[in-house]
């Protein structure tokens, strides 16, 4: 798991946006789930934030019926 430190003014969507980029709404439940006790909207400078790994959904098999 990696830490970023916040800048200031920061928010989680910020943070997710920065570091997720377009996976950034995928990941924004991961990332408040990962810091459930910070309860603040607008983060501190130089908080501590853990980051979720981003994890890749692996695909289903498909069966081609015609050619």
């Amino acid at each position: 798991m990696n830490t970023v430190k916040a800048l200031q003014n920061d928010t989680f969507d910020s943070i997710a946006y920065r570091y997720y980029g377009q996976q950034s709404i995928v990941m924004l439940a991961a990332l408040l789930e990962e810091n459930s006790l910070r309860q603040n909207v607008i983060l501190q400078e130089h908080q501590i934030i853990n980051l979720p790994e981003l994890t890749q959904a692996q695909r289903t098999q498909t069966l081609k019926l015609w050619d």
